[in-house]
């Protein structure tokens, strides 16, 4: 009979090992990518809103602050035109030179008037200088003049009338006695434009004039030239600014209050939210890259363990069988004996027997015969019997709280407030005692009461200042100290600091240091505070021990 006791299976032995493991990752790898895209996902919902409406809100106001630069500069160079009327009277504006003088004067500062001229009521010319011959012309039937005799001030739109030139005028009314008499200023609009530009700002921005009739009054970058026809269809006057959005492209549009034209300013979104996509596809890839290797790390730690699992019970049912085997062959070796005994017994009988049967044939009779004969044949059975019996015997059978460090801990959140503790300067002292132990506790729970007093003296302590972090053991477990430099408690604050809902000036919220009692009362410690020596606040943290390691001297300050 083959011996089939030591077969062992060279495929997996164990499939309901491998079920448990398909499990076992499933349920990981859904615990940390479903909250990872619950939380990824609302807050790249949430922060991309933000981005966006915060986005416009500086948007608007950008569109806002550029309309009133253009208004600024057309108000003074009205104001210009009309301190120049007052302090020169007419008389002095038509004498020889005065007006070559004040245009000169004037371009100095401003190079964007081209000529000036003096006219009268009956819009003829009675000084001019500039680079046009435009002392002989009429202006009575021009719209500009028109306005200025009705409102005492125009600015016209761009137009390119005796000089063939876009341009547009400033003109300001001024009485005399009963003399009436006009200064007008020439702007060219090549340099206006270049103001229009560089007030939007942005580079990627479009930004533009047009006026009533929708006419660009300045040049566009994209497809607008000065006098042609805009795709911006001017609506009626409103007040602040109108936001639209087509496709790609984003336009604001206010009004100028100076004069009736339409700061437009157009943008791409591609180009205002490059930096949001950039920002948002450098996380999905951070988050790929790490959903990636943690798939990786539940793969092959959880495969791992299995095969080491599989592996163990191997070895188990290899020693089971060998163990098996040893006793099998020790209660074979104790039976042997005594069967081989009877065995010879037996053969002993048939022998006597036999010599009897042989001395008595011929002198008994048959029922002496029969007798001898019928106790040959019972000896037999017994020995078949004892053998097969033997043989079913010898024959083989077919063949279930954690550890904490808390110095590691301590470590761990320090370096997680790090950047709040760098934007206030503050430095973290610590004073972790030499060959500390490691505790039996709810780490998670712990490292909450931690996280919590922490947090609280880093919103206590002012800029530059420091928290102090020391442990010790006691006969019943291990002591945490945090303090800090900040202000102190009053005899209120002591009494009901761990009460629910209950804040300080320090910054606690109400609940952080309650729910932190909880746990502590929970995991059977204790925390309570004190006022320190000098100033600030000391938090006792008292932590029930376990068993115990040595831990490194680890006493120092965390560099801020």
């Amino acid at each position: 009979m083959p011996d089939r006791s030591f077969t062992i299976s060279a495929t997996r032995d164990f499939p309901y090992y491998r079920k448990v493991w398909k499990k076992v990752v499933a349920i990981l790898i859904a615990s940390a990518f479903l909250p990872l895209a619950i939380i990824g996902g609302g807050m790249y919902v949430y922060l991309a809103r933000t981005i966006k409406h915060k986005t416009m809100e500086a948007l608007q106001a950008e569109a806002v602050s550029h309309k009133r630069d253009i208004d600024s500069f057309l108000t003074e160079r009205i104001m210009d035109l009309k301190l120049i009327s007052e302090n020169n009277g007419l008389s002095k504006m038509m004498s020889p030179g005065a007006i070559e003088q004040v245009l000169s004067s004037l371009q100095r500062e401003l190079p964007c008037f081209q000529d000036l001229g003096v006219i009268g009521a009956d819009g003829e010319h009675l000084a001019y200088t500039g680079p046009y011959d435009l002392k002989a012309k009429n202006y009575r039937n021009t719209v500009w003049f028109k306005a200025v005799m009705d409102d005492g001030v125009s600015v016209s739109d761009v137009f390119t009338g005796f000089r063939n030139v876009p341009h547009f005028i400033i003109a300001v009314k001024r009485n005399e006695g009963k003399t009436l008499w006009i200064l007008r200023a020439t702007v060219m609009s090549s340099l206006f434009d270049n103001i229009v530009t560089q007030l939007a700002g942005n580079t990627k921005a479009d930004a533009y004039l047009i006026n009533s009739k929708g006419d660009f009054q300045t040049n566009a970058r994209k497809g607008g030239e000065l006098m042609m026809k805009s795709q911006v269809l001017p609506p009626g006057r409103f007040k602040g600014v109108q936001v639209e959005e087509k496709g790609t492209t984003l336009t604001l549009t206010t009004w100028l209050e100076t004069v009736s034209w339409l700061s437009v300013v157009s943008i791409d979104t591609r180009d205002l939210f490059e930096d949001s996509r950039r920002v948002r596809n450098m996380g999905l890839f951070v988050i790929l890259l790490g959903g990636f290797v943690i798939i990786l790390s539940i793969l092959f730690t959880t495969d791992s363990l299995v095969s080491m699992l599989e592996e163990k019970r191997k070895n188990n049912r290899r020693l089971d069988l060998r163990l098996r085997r040893a006793a099998f062959l020790a209660s074979l070796m104790k039976l042997s004996k005594g069967v081989f005994s009877d065995l010879t017994d037996i053969l002993s009988n048939i022998h006597v027997t036999g010599t009897l049967m042989k001395e008595q044939i011929g002198l008994a009779d048959v029922c002496e015969t029969d007798l001898m004969a019928e106790q040959i044949f019972s000896e037999a059975i017994r020995g078949r019997n004892l053998i097969d019996s033997f043989i079913r015997f010898a024959g083989p059978e077919d063949p279930v709280i954690m550890a904490v460090d808390i110095h590691m801990m301590l470590d761990h959140i320090i370096v997680f407030l790090r950047t709040a503790l760098i934007e206030k300067n503050i430095g973290v002292i610590t004073d972790f005692q030499a060959g500390f132990p490691t505790v039996r506790s709810d780490g998670n729970a712990l490292c909450q009461v931690l996280l919590t007093l922490l947090v609280n003296a880093a919103s206590a302590v002012s800029a530059n200042g420091s928290i102090f972090v020391s442990t010790s053991m006691k006969e019943n477990g291990v002591m945490i100290l945090i303090s800090d430099d900040g202000p102190g408690l009053g005899k209120a604050d002591m009494e009901y600091l761990f009460e629910p809902q209950y804040s300080t000036d320090r910054g606690d919220s109400g609940f952080g240091l309650s729910i932190s009692r909880d746990i502590m009362e929970r995991i059977g410690g204790r925390i309570s505070v004190r006022n320190g020596e000098e100033h600030g606040a000391v938090f006792e943290v008292q932590v029930p021990g376990g068993f115990v390691w040595e831990y490194p001297d680890a006493k120092g300050v965390i560099p801020n």
